[in-house]
């Protein structure tokens, strides 16, 4: 038997990635047994009337900003004219094998499909029909995805090649609508018992990618690669976060008994070159990249968890920290289901120079839940505003959508309905885009530190990173692995 390599620097954080992925999976796994015991059946159901008495047609202040067909797309969601929420799209698999527990990364929409990653294959069904739109099979499982979109529907996976041992080293260029493969190359990555997976992002223009030996970037039109950098002696690639800007996280050598020392460099897409670096303070044993512009990183300077938030400016000089000490907020990032993803952390957002995240969940009451969204100015830390869920509900930021927050808030008590929210943090008022609910058996989809949670053209959907096979008297039950909500009006 086989221990592996001894400490390193680079096996240390590997180890805790693993034992992460490990828990994740155990708790999502508990998560689904219990809703399998719920009693009674559960239904879609619609609420009628307008959520606030206003015209429910009015979108957002902010206009949409006007981007390029190749730029990431950051899309101002309207307010729909109904507030009764229904089923739009769904994707099930009965052939996942019973007790076998199944990766399903990469949960994608656009204004005509629902797009899942599903083991070795894509798969897309139409919204509104229901309909298989597509579906594209793979050399091998997903094994590295973004979930940037650009403005005209494209998007970027790796995934293992079984002829080549399984290597995780496909990177591919994908239009959502049609599932047509825009592009194929090979990455320079070996397996290793060392190795940390490639991992995958997009900025305008660029895909690129990041490894254990170096990094490179993809031209989107044609799939040229543009530039490559190489590992150092000192320091390797962590992975790339993408978006408005790219930034790159690297890990560097101090010696062999201690953590690795992480950086952040902002790197040119087009060219591969540093604009700046900034060091994070030692004792730092995980950094994650919340935002790229603004620059927000997520650091664990202990070991339970995300300890601290830590603004930069646009020259990647410090602004300030936003300490989570103390057990109010939360802040989840694994990189256990998404590979050597550094920029998988749920229930945040960033922006109007504010990081919007969750308090800790409260008793108010006898085993009522609840919490709220705060946020905190990224030039002061110092806290803005706060939105409470209220009783027998929680609130979860989901991303903004021009100077609003979009947010999910679910029902704890079996009779509170779901709802996609709009949050405006300048004056702290609050409007729904339309209720619903879900069936049993679907949600674990909207444990949001466990699934993908994406709004697009004013609708929801919910993706799962991992479903387990079952069996009921000899028949394999279909497991969700995404569905969406639009409102019926």
């Amino acid at each position: 038997m086989s221990f592996g390599p001894p400490p390193s620097p680079f096996t240390q954080s590997q180890r805790a990635a693993e034992e992460r992925r490990s828990r994740r999976a155990r708790v999502w796994a508990c998560a689904a047994l219990a809703l399998v015991a719920v009693a009674g059946a559960g239904g879609w159901f619609l609420i009628a009337g307008s959520p606030d008495g206003s015209d429910p047609g009015v979108g957002n202040k902010a206009a949409a900003v006007q981007q390029a067909p190749d730029d990431i797309r950051e899309t101002v969601e309207k307010r729909p004219r109904g507030a009764a929420g229904h089923l739009v799209a769904s994707i099930q698999d009965r052939g996942v094998k019973p007790d076998r527990d199944q990766e399903t990364p990469g949960t994608w929409a656009t204004d005509s499909v629902l797009v899942k990653g599903n083991d070795d294959a894509l798969e897309a069904v139409d919204i509104g029909s229901g309909d298989e739109a597509w579906r594209q099979n793979l050399a091998g499982p997903i094994c590295a995805w973004t979930k940037h979109v650009t403005v005209d529907g494209r998007t970027a996976i790796v995934f293992k090649d079984k002829k080549d041992d399984g290597t995780c080293n496909q990177l591919a260029f994908f239009d959502l609508d049609s599932g047509k493969k825009l592009w194929q190359v090979a990455i320079p990555w070996k397996e290793s018992t060392f190795g940390t997976p490639p991992n995958v992002t997009m900025t305008r223009g660029v895909v690129s990618s990041a490894w254990e030996n170096g990094s490179s970037g993809y031209d989107m039109k044609s799939g040229k690669r543009l530039w490559e950098r190489k590992r150092t002696a000192e320091c390797r690639a962590g992975g790339f976060a993408g978006g408005k800007a790219l930034l790159l996280r690297l890990d560097c050598k101090t010696s062999i008994y201690e953590p690795s020392r992480k950086v952040v460099a902002k790197i040119d897409p087009r060219t591969g070159e540093e604009k700046w670096r900034y060091d994070v303070a030692e004792g730092v044993g995980l950094v994650f990249i919340v935002s790229s512009e603004p620059p927000v990183l997520a650091i664990a300077a202990g070991e339970d968890g995300i300890s601290d938030l830590i603004s930069l400016d646009k020259r990647g000089k410090y602004r300030a920290t936003v300490r989570l000490d103390g057990g109010h907020y939360e802040v989840d990032c694994d990189s256990g289901v998404i590979y050597s993803a550094v920029d998988d952390c749920s229930d945040i957002a960033v922006g109007m120079d504010q990081v919007f995240i969750n308090s800790s969940e409260e008793l108010g009451g006898s085993s009522h839940h609840t919490n709220r969204i705060v946020s905190f100015d990224l030039g002061t830390a110092k806290p803005v505003v706060k939105f409470e869920a209220g009783p027998d509900q929680l609130i979860y930021p989901v991303r903004m959508s021009g100077d609003q927050l979009l947010a999910f808030r679910t029902g704890t008590d079996n009779y509170a309905p779901f709802s996609l929210m709009s949050l405006d943090p300048r004056t702290g008022k609050e409007k729904a885009f339309f209720y619903f609910n879900v069936l049993n058996e679907a949600k674990s989809l909207t444990y949001t530190k466990f699934s993908d949670v994406v709004v697009e053209n004013g609708r929801i959907f919910f993706g799962s990173n991992m479903v387990r096979g079952e069996v009921v008297k000899g028949k394999p039950v279909p497991q969700w692995l995404a569905f969406g909500v639009g409102s019926a009006g």
